[in-house]
């Protein structure tokens, strides 16, 4: 009996001191309106996302919320009828403004989101998607593959393989011997390695990332594979620290959407390449609008939908860049497995530079 009473006594304690935080007692108002991802709730009271998620924990851990893994996705809601009758006693009542509804983030603001999110994967591991917290199970080799690169080659550059492509741009076009190559969002650095292999000694492959903590991963990776050939930069790909009409091939992979002006990278790509040079772009694109909640949504942004535009007006802007369009296709099945609920496609593009 005094054992029953003690335990009885420590759930109370856990459910008030749950209820003690401003920012549980908010998430717990919107929770008893409807199910919630935990991106929802970015940006409440100022808080990130690691916050938010501390704070779903301890309201999961006191038995007023359950999650459930819905796909890719993990959904809160409120524990059970009884816990919502238990919270309106109490005081606590439904919250019926929309968590989502933020203003549209600036392009600065958007391009901060971008370093924040990939700064903690190439510190922490993780994938890109919008995957609320979820995604314990990522295996970067295995999404690799989908996307057409050999195993063998992920054999030996597993350390740079963070599994965050939509595509397989290498392998759209050729790269020869004594080539300079660019690569756009380098990250890690597993499309620059892939690229260095066929320009050998004789060529050069210069990444540009716009974060710093997956630029310090991908020279410690070029050190340690020993890839004398490849260097990479911070900068930002709307404003390449690159000189006018140096490099033969470009490389882009799952990244131009991440960019708020698509138009200027673009341009940028076209003031790179040497006459008669190549872009090789693997990214994902809309075939229809998506909403201004999404649009608002950091998940949706970092993971490569929130900032995509029109398949129309992407293959628009490449032109008015004054690259000329030599082919366009689709890698099946990638917006079906990441976003099956989502008018995305992953398409792949060849550009050149008359």
């Amino acid at each position: 009996m005094c054992i029953y009473a003690y335990f009885m006594q420590d759930d109370q304690v856990r459910f008030f001191k749950a209820l003690g935080d401003p920012t549980r007692l908010s998430i717990v108002g919107h929770l008893m309106m409807n199910e919630h991802c935990a991106c929802d709730f970015q940006g409440m009271n100022k808080k990130d996302q690691t916050t938010i998620s501390r704070h779903l924990k301890i309201l999961d851990n006191a038995g007023i919320v359950k999650r459930v893994k819905e796909g890719r996705n993990v959904k809160y809601s409120i524990k059970d009828d009884a816990m919502r009758d238990t919270l309106i006693r109490m005081g606590v009542l439904p919250v019926e403004d929309c968590v989502c509804c933020r203003p549209l983030p600036s392009n600065e603001g958007i391009k901060l989101m971008v370093q924040d999110a990939y700064g903690k994967i190439a510190s922490e591991g993780g994938s890109c998607g919008c995957n609320c917290s979820c995604g314990d199970n990522f295996d970067p080799k295995e999404a690799s593959v989908l996307l057409g690169y050999s195993e063998d080659d992920l054999e030996k550059l597993a350390a740079a393989n963070l599994g965050l492509g939509c595509g397989n741009p290498g392998a759209m076009g050729e790269i020869e011997e004594g080539m300079t190559v660019l690569d756009l969002g380098s990250g890690a650095g597993l499309d620059s390695f892939l690229a260095a292999l066929k320009v050998g000694p004789q060529g050069k492959v210069i990444g540009v990332d716009i974060t710093t903590e997956m630029v310090q991963k991908a020279r410690r990776n070029a050190q340690e594979l020993g890839f004398s050939h490849v260097e990479f930069h911070e900068g930002d790909i709307e404003d390449l620290p690159i000189p006018d009409a140096s490099v033969d091939v470009v490389l882009s992979n799952c990244v131009i959407n991440l960019a708020p002006d698509k138009g200027k990278v673009f341009k940028e790509v076209c003031r790179v390449l040497r006459p008669g040079g190549r872009a090789y772009i693997s990214d994902m694109v809309l075939t229809e609008e998506i909403t201004t909640e999404q649009r608002a949504n950091k998940e949706l942004i970092t993971g490569c939908v929130g900032g995509a535009i029109l398949h129309q007006d992407y293959l628009r802007l490449i032109e008015e860049s004054g690259l000329n369009l030599l082919n366009e296709g689709v890698t099946e099945g990638v917006g079906e497995r990441q976003y099956p609920e989502l008018p995305v496609l992953s398409v792949k593009i060849v550009a050149g530079k008359p």
